[in-house]
């Protein structure tokens, strides 16, 4: 099984998403991730083993994550991996600096449990395709779906001819940017 942590939006958000998921298709093809897989990855982590899902399952659940308010408006890809994506924009100011700091978070809670990032760059996005074909990401349009995360899940994921099969295997809490004294204090 590969595990990920992820935002995950609520029915009603992800509806607020299909749009752009919609459009990306009309455009480049591929797969379309359904509306009930919808997500923005903090943390990929890769295949692990039983133990390893346990433990992680364990730890995890006295955790606790920022939250905030962002808007997904800027549509972007992944080349090699044939993804087409929307995430927020600017995601260098100060607004954000809270969902850079979540993802810094997580993965201070998960080097202690042997996990290591493999990305050298965080790039916050909702995954809107599989296996996009050729196109120009300037084209794709969509209405801007503001979103302050109420949900953070470690997810299992099980490759299936029809795409990824996702189990919910914990939740982590989430404080909003100004009501955890320890976020305050460190940053991360």
């Amino acid at each position: 099984m590969r595990l990920f942590f992820a935002y995950w939006p609520s029915a009603s958000k992800a509806s607020e998403i299909v749009p752009w998921v919609s459009n990306a298709h009309a455009l480049f093809g591929g797969r379309m991730m359904r509306t009930d897989t919808l997500h923005m990855t903090l943390a990929f982590l890769g295949q692990a083993d039983g133990i390893a899902t346990q433990r992680l399952v364990e730890a995890c659940r006295n955790w606790t994550l920022p939250t905030g308010s962002m808007v997904l408006s800027e549509p972007g890809r992944f080349r090699n991996a044939k993804v087409v994506w929307v995430g927020p924009a600017a995601t260098g100011t100060p607004q954000l600096a809270w969902l850079f700091q979540a993802h810094e978070r997580l993965w201070s809670y998960l080097a202690p449990l042997g996990w290591q990032s493999q990305d050298a760059t965080y790039r916050p996005h909702v995954s809107l395709l599989r296996n996009a074909g050729p196109g120009e990401i300037s084209d794709l349009k969509g209405p801007e779906v503001p979103w302050q995360p109420d949900r953070c899940v470690l997810v299992g994921s099980r490759p299936t001819e029809k795409g990824s099969r996702y189990t919910v295997l914990a939740e982590i809490g989430l404080t909003k940017l100004g009501s955890d004294p320890t976020f305050l204090e460190t940053g991360v």
